[in-house]
């Protein structure tokens, strides 16, 4: 595959993929750029605001309502956990416990607890606890293996 990239100085960023045939690598790569166009709705002071799902930590269910926690913000999402789940699987959004899906690429540091339980800290420092009944999950998930 050939690649051309061109700098414009106006008008708006595009991508044009062309080719004879459809193959896996060309599948693969319309997969990543739409979900590099999709977004998280969620709701702040009021205002509807759309989030990358790349910006989230993790979501949290709280008396039914779902919070989207990024670098420095809450928001209220738009969408349960078990949608965020679904939709965003392939972003790294994960189940970790009943109450809370978090995104794995924002983990920092793991720590095995008692219980077969672990101890993620996520980025800017925050502690989540991933229940036994998702750590073989995460860990098969950590090693490729899913």
């Amino acid at each position: 595959m050939k690649i051309r990239i061109e700098q414009i100085s106006e008008g708006e960023a595009e991508v044009v993929l062309r080719y004879r045939e459809k193959t896996r690598e060309m599948e693969e790569l319309l997969a990543y750029l739409n979900r590099r166009s999709r977004t998280l709705p969620c709701r702040k002071d009021g205002e509807d605001v759309l989030v990358k799902p790349g910006e989230v930590i993790y979501l949290e269910s709280v008396d039914g309502t779902t919070y989207a926690y990024t670098e420095g913000e809450v928001l209220q999402a738009g969408i349960s956990l078990a949608g965020a789940e679904a939709e965003f699987a392939e972003d790294g959004f994960f189940r970790c416990s009943k109450s809370m899906v978090i995104n794995i690429y924002h983990i920092e540091r793991l720590k095995s607890e008692a219980g077969n339980r672990i101890d993620a800290m996520m980025t800017g420092g925050e502690h989540v606890i991933i229940s036994r009944r998702y750590a073989k999950t995460l860990r098969r998930i950590l090693k490729g293996k899913e």
